[in-house]
């Protein structure tokens, strides 16, 4: 509790009084121009010494630049998953006297083409620029001698010391302030703001990998981020200190903390050493925190892919729109835990354009029943591959992309059933993670049958629901997990 003492409370209200006053009954106006006046010199003088302190700061960094190099090396991307995913997604046996289950043909998804090419940014002044970042429109100022600087002689220490000082001396205070603007209008989180940044740099820069590295790294330290900058040879890289562990992406340690490769395009798989400087930048500069990702921000482009599953005997046909600019978007999204997937929204065109369709079903049905009929949705309507098998390497989808990829697998599938029994049904779900599967539980109001494989955490009762064992009903484990307990619980919000 702040303690105030009886001397500044005394001020406090004299304050308090005299603001409340008329002002003609305060100060006499030649009384009020010298006060106002000594207010002004005092802002001046701040900011002057404001303006000396980061001045001061950016002398003293240019000089560490020149000579506090050291070389380090890259460690290979964490997985996420250490045992393997299973090649194939099982299939259930048919219940006793059932039918076997005929399953819809999974419809192949066309592939949309890539949305409209964004307008290239028009220079529309001597030092104004006009871009467009997933549809949306961004003026803003910038300072010439940004785009003609090129980096000459090579990527060498003096070099980079050289850089900051013509950067620290120009006029980007105000371009800065326009980017943050536009942050704030669009909601953008974290990676949505480096983006943004990226784009800025790329129209300063164009076809210029090197620079851009550089106005990007300046940027983003003077907006107080911890963004590292390297070098070998004559290329130069940036890595970014995150707040939650990455995976599938490269990683080397500077002082203790940790930095990531993930504003490299191919995850930082190319680089193997290179040179950074040894010093931190003089005040303290903040890790990026990507643990919610922004889904509203984007001028939707419309995409659309058909879905089909046979439930019952009934073939059901479902269209399901996407907004491609958020794939777009999602490309380049560091991959991290699972949280992160489960929780992030889906576009307002797949929201809008899929649930409606899918609710006048579950409408009619008790929540075991649509429960299931979801499960078999998600189990039928796509096609199975391991992420190694598609991409090469681990990668967690958020909802827009099962629906954009042609094959998703047990971790996809897990998000996006979790997804559709939260928003139709109303039920709490958890991810549930075992050595090389993830799979879903639901908190049933009320469970009708006996014999259901169930999960308790945190003193509530929980039934599975694996939306990639093709053909099982709800409280139907993978026989290869029914004894095993989960090693983690994912807890969605």
């Amino acid at each position: 509790m702040m303690v105030i003492s009886k001397t500044r409370m005394v001020k406090f209200f004299s304050v308090a009084t005299l603001l409340c006053l008329p002002l003609s009954s305060v100060f006499a106006q030649d009384d009020f121009d010298a006060y106002r006046r000594q207010q002004m010199e005092g802002s001046q003088q701040v900011k002057s010494e404001f303006r000396q302190y980061k001045e001061q700061q950016d002398r003293e960094f240019a000089n560490f630049l020149k000579d506090q190099w050291s070389e380090f090396q890259t460690s290979q991307g964490k997985v996420r998953l250490k045992e393997p995913e299973p090649k194939q997604a099982p299939v259930a046996p048919p219940a006793p006297g059932a039918k076997p289950l005929v399953a819809a043909p999974v419809v192949a998804p066309v592939i949309a083409p890539p949305p409209p090419p964004q307008p290239k940014p028009i220079t529309v002044g001597a030092n104004e620029m006009d871009l467009v970042f997933f549809g949306n429109a961004v003026k803003l100022t910038y300072d010439p001698k940004w785009k003609s600087y090129r980096l000459t002689g090579g990527a060498k220490p003096e070099t980079m010391s050289d850089f900051w000082t013509v950067m620290s001396g120009s006029q980007y205070e105000q371009t800065i302030q326009a980017v943050n603007s536009t942050r704030r209008e669009l909601k953008l989180d974290d990676w949505g703001y480096v983006t943004l940044w990226r784009d800025v740099v790329r129209a300063l820069q164009p076809e210029r990998k090197s620079e851009q590295n550089l106005l990007l790294w300046f940027f983003l330290v003077k907006s107080g981020y911890d963004v590292r900058l390297g070098y070998y040879d004559n290329d130069v890289f940036l890595f970014v200190a995150i707040k939650q562990q990455v995976y599938s992406t490269k990683y080397t340690k500077v002082n203790y903390q940790t930095y990531y490769a993930a504003l490299a395009e191919d995850h930082g798989n190319g680089i193997h050493a290179f040179y950074s400087y040894k010093s931190d930048y003089p005040t303290k500069l903040n890790p990026l925190d990507i643990q919610s990702a922004s889904t509203g921000f984007t001028k939707p482009v419309s995409a659309q892919r058909e879905l089909a599953f046979d439930y019952k005997g009934q073939t059901i046909r479902l269209n399901a729109p996407y907004d491609r600019r958020l794939i777009e978007y999602f490309e380049s999204f560091p991959q991290i835990d699972f949280e992160l997937y489960f929780d992030t929204d889906s576009s307002s065109l797949l929201r809008q354009g899929l649930l409606p369709q899918l609710k006048k079903y579950t409408s009619t049905m008790d929540e075991e029943e649509a429960v299931n009929f979801l499960l078999s949705f998600v189990q039928h309507a796509f096609a199975y591959k391991t992420d190694i098998d598609q991409f090469g390497y681990q990668k967690c989808f958020f909802i827009e992309e099962s629906i954009y990829f042609p094959y998703n697998d047990c971790k996809d599938r897990s998000v996006i059933f979790a997804w559709l029994v939260r928003e139709l049904l109303g039920l709490k779900v958890v991810g549930l993670l075992y050595p090389g599967h993830m799979t879903t539980a639901v908190e049933l109001r009320q469970v009708k049958e006996e014999g259901l494989a169930t999960v308790l955490y945190q003193g509530k009762r929980f039934v599975i629901a694996d939306p990639t064992y093709i053909g099982a009903s709800l409280g139907m484990p993978m026989p290869s997990y029914a004894k095993l307990q989960p090693t983690r619980v994912v807890e969605i919000q």
